[in-house]
């Protein structure tokens, strides 16, 4: 994620709002088309108490067909959703991320598994690499005049590097050999497992139709380049916490243990990472945009102090999906993801008819109301009480008061939400010193943790050989 927040910064100067808007809109029909292919399972695989190998040849061939099926149907609808949102760019856009989405089947099975063998090392360099030429072949073809098309062939050969990677990691080539067999039992988990995965990206992606609709393509990119910016704290920081997350609950559930001081553990550590980051976006939202994204994007300054603010209610979110799936009630998970997305669409829609601001605004009723729902769902499976939770996120709260206090000094001397550069960045290191005092003054576990990462990785340095740092990583 650093590595495609570094590309980013570099693309915002490249691409004009307009032509940044066309790849939003193609990213988001391409995550609901991931989100179909779900049907494959692999989330099954990672799971499954009892793994076989026709299990996991069942899933490679359901996730085959999908794709092959869904390829077809994005390739015949280009035309049509490039019409519908009247951005004839979208059509060539779409058939050419199509490429890389056939991949898919040759490397989701294989990560499943690695996920299940809690092999994070080889993921870890696999993604990084990915990442590398994603943004090497973006950032390249956007200096040479492709526009908005370079977000398109970075797509089809990052993906397609990822899945010779992960065939270089998994020598058992028997796992996609084709069996019918097995259909039903992939599908039984995959139909609730895609079903939660397709309404999830809906609720995502819909903002993003509605805007392409209602306002305009410029609008589309300002909004999603305030949403990633207020995502670089889940995206970046947390980035792990999802993906061990799965894995781990499962694992833990599979052995007969509580998920309840696993999840309010979890819950203090991310609180104490997210808030603080969360508000030094919104105190320093204008200065942050000019300097990494450029003078053309400082429309998105208001919307990122609304999203900033609004995502600290976010905070269960990152283990939602997780927990449900980890105590077996993923069949639960699309109805209520519907009646959250129902009820989110209708804030929204009704927002939005107020102009763009209106609907950034929306985000404050939005997020608190699917952070509540996802703690209700959270409770009533692990049987937390609201004092356990209260207890779990006090030092968080006082960390993110410490961390604050600096930048909003530093705002407060310069009366103005744009103080200069050098000002900002004196403010961003007393955030920095006010968020580690506060880790030391509360005793917080997170400084644990960091102190036992610190120690993993001097070990590592330790070692002296490449030889030992490759077995850590690909322990081979």
């Amino acid at each position: 994620m650093a590595i495609n927040l570094a590309a980013t910064l570099i693309l915002a100067r490249l691409l004009a709002p307009a032509e940044y808007g066309v790849t939003v809109l193609g990213g988001a029909v391409f995550a609901l088309a991931e989100a179909l292919r779900a049907l494959g399972g692999g989330t099954y695989l990672i799971q499954k108490p009892e793994l076989l190998p026709e299990n996991v040849r069942a899933c490679f061939t359901v996730s085959l067909v999908a794709t092959i099926v869904i390829t077809l149907a994005l390739t015949l609808l280009a035309g049509p959703l490039a019409q519908f949102f009247d951005m004839p760019h979208l059509k060539p856009y779409l058939r050419v991320a199509a490429l890389g989405y056939l991949s898919g089947p040759f490397m989701y099975p294989i990560a499943a598994l690695m996920s299940r063998n809690m092999a994070f090392g080889p993921i870890a360099m696999i993604s990084v690499a990915t990442a590398t030429v994603n943004a090497g072949v973006s950032v390249s073809l956007a200096a040479r005049g492709f526009g908005y098309m370079s977000f398109a062939w970075g797509s089809a050969v990052s993906t397609a590097v990822s899945m010779l990677l992960y065939l270089y990691q998994w020598k058992d080539r028997s796992i996609f050999r084709p069996l019918f067999r097995q259909w039903g039992s992939v599908l039984k988990f995959g139909v609730f497992d895609s079903a939660t995965s397709v309404l999830s990206q809906i609720a995502d992606a819909v903002p993003y139709f509605i805007f392409g609709k209602m306002f305009s393509a410029a609008a589309v990119g300002l909004s999603q380049r305030a949403v990633m910016l207020c995502l670089i704290p889940e995206r970046v920081i947390l980035a792990g916490v999802g993906a061990v997350a799965l894995p781990a609950f499962s694992q833990h559930t599979r052995d007969g243990g509580s998920l309840k001081p696993v999840y309010l553990r979890a819950i203090e550590l991310i609180t104490a990472a997210q808030w603080p980051s969360l508000l030094l976006l919104a105190l320093l939202a204008h200065p942050l945009i000019s300097i990494l994204l450029g003078a053309q994007w400082l429309e998105a300054a208001p919307f990122v102090q609304i999203l900033a603010t609004a995502l600290l209610f976010s905070f269960p979110l990152t283990l939602y999906y997780p927990t449900i799936v980890a105590v077996g009630a993923i069949r639960y998970m699309p109805l209520v993801i519907t009646l959250q997305s129902l009820a989110s669409l209708v804030v929204l829609i009704g927002f939005a008819r107020h102009g763009l601001h209106a609907a950034i605004l929306s985000t404050w009723v939005i997020f608190p109301w699917n952070g509540l729902v996802s703690l209700l769902l959270a409770r009533h499976f692990i049987g937390f009480h609201w004092l356990d939770l209260a207890a779990s996120i006090k030092k968080s709260v006082l960390v993110s008061v410490f961390s604050s206090l600096g930048p909003a000094a530093i705002l407060a001397l310069y009366h103005s939400f744009s103080p200069p550069v050098t000002a900002c960045i004196i403010a961003v290191v007393l955030s920095a010193a006010g968020w580690f005092a506060g880790l030391r003054l509360t005793r917080h576990p997170l400084l644990d943790e960091m102190l036992r990462a610190v120690a993993a990785l001097r070990a590592s340095a330790g070692g002296g050989t490449i030889g030992q740092l490759r077995l850590r990583f690909f322990g081979r």
